[in-house]
């Protein structure tokens, strides 16, 4: 019954543009956003979907992977996991 954490493996592929495909598990979805596709965890037919609408459209796979890099660079570069960091950080502190 293991559930993903993060996913650092999609950050990193959608850092360099390519189009990821992710299932339900964990945060796997909130990382992701929109800018990739979404599958329900344990779904192989759906996967199977995924890889082949991908397989078939570079225009798809271009725009997921420009979407995957501007996500990482909004959310998940160091400067902002440290901003993240902080402010949770600061919320404990004001709320003592």
């Amino acid at each position: 019954n293991w559930k993903e954490q993060f996913g650092r493996v999609l950050v990193e592929a959608m850092a360099c543009e390519t189009a990821v495909i992710g299932s339900t598990s964990g945060e796997i979805p909130h990382v992701i956003g929109d800018a990739g596709l979404i599958f329900p965890e344990e779904d192989v037919d759906s996967l199977h979907q995924h890889l082949l609408t991908l397989m078939q459209s570079e225009i798809q796979r271009r725009e997921l992977g420009q979407k995957g890099r501007q996500r990482v660079l909004a959310h998940y570069t160091q400067a902002q996991i440290a901003a993240q960091t902080v402010a949770v950080y600061q919320d404990i502190l004001n709320h003592k």
